[in-house]
């Protein structure tokens, strides 16, 4: 009996022993589980990856999120407390999105979807997300719940959103610059400047793109020979003064022959070590500015007009919305001749419509909007804008229109020159004209002197005006007509000896346009009489000096070059109309 004892207790020991050693592994897998599932779930919240379990229930209820919930600023409880639902968080406008393609997903039995969408952080901040989830599904086939993966994707949506204005801008650009009579072109610094690129619009020269990049015509070589060497010397000059930009006119022949005159406005690119390596150049035709030029330089019979013509400013580039007073969304640098800055437009503070002259405005709107209504591609007009200061400028504007799908007028891309100059030239031309006109009507010399006053006071800057002719028998000049002048102004100038300074001025033949050469008797007379600037022209017939036109301005503090060649030229013509007449009462 005791041996049978003996070998119950040894196999109860051997189970036992067997026990502990199965709870022993049972243990120790335990703990590696749980070490892995602590370490997975450090991982997981020390990452940008949320988890979610959400269930297939309305507003889908949260049964599971991950720690680092925190990302979007809410805790964990919010969640699983039912505070929280995951529909609440979702941005209105992407819910429906969303309900739409789990549909699709549910109805397809796909085991899982992806979607990017933006949601609400606990403080109300929008992010994108990127999810990521496994549809879960009972025995039955049943959605039970949706096990997700959110990652923020917030500063890559940005980063495209940002690409994606950046690639728009650069290409409402293109369509300005290619609808526009600006030729963009990028030269080597080599013997004719071969072409790196050139803008789809130098197809107005006749050229192609291919015409210059393949090298089949080199840009040197359709400058007029005439032209070319001066420009070389120019370009040369301003290279080797170290300017970053040369400006130059010349002409330069079409694919078809014609001669046609350019503005080139170039920036000079230097590598590190200040080597000229490329130029990079706006070539605008000005060909109808020169024609008035040339115009003018003839009526004037050969004053120098041309200087006072020349367009020192590029064309300023401009978008505006299609909107009230024509918000700007994009203005070239260049806009500064005008006085204003980028940002005067583009932050709204300036609406383009608010600098257009009042008495402009109403045309310019009834214009483009037919040019719109009638399908037009184009819309072109002179009209006047207000500079920072104040100041009235005359402008051209060339603009293309932009339209959408439906073929309404969303933007309007365009190029906006001063043309004030060509303007005054015109106005100038015209007074001219309309003066050998009214001239040529009467013989009356009192009538005759009234309209030459009555002409040169339209000109802005001019507000007083007065006539001496010479008196022989008495060796003097006397005023013989005036206007702006006070009373007591004209009883100390109506007359002037010969060997007075202001006679003696008008003795030598030559303009005068400074206050300083007047005696000081006169000078104390102008300053109170408030004149800040004059231009006096003696008047000159058959060699002989027979008076003077005198002009004043009580607020322009010189005479501009433009009006000093107007009034000489008016001088040289009026002058033919009131000797013979002047002569004949003498003889009388």
């Amino acid at each position: 009996m005791d041996d049978e004892d003996a070998e119950d207790k040894k196999a109860l020991n051997t189970r036992f022993q067997k026990t502990d050693s199965r709870n022993k592994t049972r243990g120790e897998a335990l703990h590696t589980a749980l070490e892995k599932e602590e370490t997975l779930r450090t991982i997981i919240n020390n990452s940008q990856v949320v988890l979610f379990l959400r269930k297939n229930e309305n507003k889908w209820p949260i049964e599971f999120v991950s720690e680092n919930v925190a990302n979007f600023g809410y805790m964990v409880e919010d969640f699983t407390s039912g505070r929280v639902m995951y529909r609440d968080i979702i941005y209105p406008d992407d819910l429906e999105k969303i309900e739409k393609e789990l549909e699709k997903r549910v109805k397809s039995a796909d085991p899982a979807f992806n979607m990017e969408y933006r949601i609400f952080t606990k403080s109300r901040d929008i992010r994108w997300i990127n999810e990521r989830t496994f549809i879960q599904r009972n025995t039955d086939g049943e959605i039970t719940h949706f096990q997700g993966v959110v990652l923020d994707i917030t500063k890559r949506k940005k980063n495209e959103e940002e690409l994606e204005k950046t690639l728009k801008m650069q290409k409402m650009l293109t369509a300005v610059i290619n609808n526009s009579p600006a030729v963009i072109f990028l030269w080597r610094n080599e013997k004719y400047w071969p072409a790196v690129s050139v803008s789809d619009n130098v197809i107005q020269f006749g050229y192609t793109v291919d015409d210059f990049i393949s090298q089949t015509i080199q840009y040197g070589k359709i400058i007029h020979p005439a032209d070319l060497e001066k420009v070389e010397e120019d370009l040369e000059r301003s290279i080797q003064k170290g300017e970053v930009s040369f400006n130059s006119e010349y002409r330069i022949f079409t694919k078809a022959g014609d001669v046609l005159w350019v503005n080139e406005r170039t920036f000079i690119q230097r590598e590190g070590d200040g080597k000229v390596s490329c130029f990079q150049g706006i070539v605008l035709d000005i060909t109808p500015r020169k024609k008035v030029e040339e115009a003018l330089r003839k009526s004037l019979e050969m004053q120098k007009m041309l200087k006072t013509i020349i367009n020192k400013s590029p064309a300023v580039a401009f978008i505006w919305k299609n909107m009230e007073n024509w918000p700007s969304e994009f203005v070239s640098e260049n806009v500064i001749q005008f006085g204003y800055t980028v940002d005067d437009f583009t932050s709204g503070n300036i609406l383009y419509g608010n600098i257009i002259h009042k008495d402009d405005i109403k045309a310019v709107i009834e214009n483009l909007a037919r040019s719109i209504r009638e399908g037009y591609d184009s819309f072109e007009m002179e009209y006047r804008i207000f500079t920072r200061d104040g100041s009235m400028r005359w402008v051209e504007e060339r603009t293309f229109i932009q339209r959408d799908d439906k073929g309404d007028a969303v933007h309007f891309q365009g190029i906006v020159v001063d043309v004030t100059e060509r303007k005054e030239a015109q106005e100038m031309l015209e007074i001219q004209r309309e003066l050998g006109i009214s001239l040529n009507t009467t013989w009356n010399l009192q009538t005759m002197l009234n309209r030459i006053l009555d002409a040169c006071l339209q000109i802005e800057e001019i507000d007083t005006a007065g006539i001496y002719l010479k008196d022989e028998l008495l060796d003097q000049i006397n005023l013989v007509a005036y206007r702006g002048l006070s009373s007591e102004f004209v009883k100390s100038v109506s007359t002037y000896k010969r060997n007075s300074p202001e006679a003696g001025q008008i003795w030598t033949e030559k303009p005068v346009y400074k206050l300083d050469f007047f005696s000081e008797k006169m000078a104390d007379l102008i300053r109170k009489e408030k004149i800040t600037a004059v231009a006096v022209i003696p008047m000159k017939y058959r060699g002989e000096i027979i008076g003077s036109l005198n002009f004043a301005s009580h607020t322009k503090d010189r005479i501009s070059q433009n009006t000093r060649n107007f009034l000489e030229s008016v001088a040289l013509q009026v002058v033919n109309y009131i000797a013979p007449i002047r002569i004949a009462a003498d003889l009388a």
